[in-house]
């Protein structure tokens, strides 16, 4: 069989069977399902859109759910309290969920296991002296997912993200969840973590 040929026929299933593998960059896959925040204090909003758009296929922006989190008259008399307190609340998010629809549960004195079980949760952390809230998606081996809405999807080192997550001086380590007002399972499972998520080390 002539050489030129052999490589015509090497090089025709290279370039089909490259065609068929959908490539993606990094940002993208950093940022599949994941609403990641366009504003300084909004990754509570952030978050929460995380969950409506990819747990319960609910679309809405963070932007909508910020305007809608600061139109209750504590933040429209003194709209630098969102400045003050870093951020949204997780009463806020609750708040919020409950008027769209949902049940807004919030859990305390919460451990790894309880999160991996009720997973995907929003939970509180502080990173370089800064609060933030995170949608906690999974475990691996010695790693958590997470959905941050200030980066994308990223693991963290369990070690790490336990010294991270915030504690309640009454309530121990909290989380809080939405569910379907109808009690019925979430619309969509984009927020399962696959094997092959649990590469973006931070």
């Amino acid at each position: 069989m002539p050489t030129a040929f052999i490589v015509s026929f090497i090089l025709f299933f290279w370039f089909n069977d490259a065609q068929a593998r959908e490539v993606k960059s990094l940002l993208e896959l950093r940022q599949k399902n994941v609403v990641v925040q366009k504003y300084d204090l909004s990754c509570g909003a952030a978050a929460l859109a995380t969950l409506f758009n990819y747990q319960h296929n609910d679309p809405i922006a963070e932007r909508d759910i910020a305007i809608g989190l600061m139109s209750r008259a504590e933040y429209i008399k003194n709209p630098l309290i969102v400045r003050i307190r870093e951020g949204f609340s997780l009463l806020d998010l609750k708040r919020f969920a409950e008027a769209r629809g949902y049940q807004g549960m919030g859990y305390g004195k919460l451990s790894l296991k309880n999160l991996v079980e009720k997973a995907p949760i929003i939970v509180p952390i502080n990173l370089k002296g800064y609060n933030h809230f995170v949608v906690f998606r999974g475990m691996y081996g010695n790693r958590v997912l997470l959905a941050d809405p200030a980066w994308g999807n990223r693991t963290m080192l369990i070690r790490t993200f336990m010294e991270s997550w915030l504690e309640s001086p009454k309530l121990g380590k909290i989380g809080f969840v939405v569910n379907r007002g109808d009690g019925a399972a979430p619309a969509t499972h984009h927020l399962v973590p696959s094997l092959d998520e649990f590469v973006m080390l931070q």
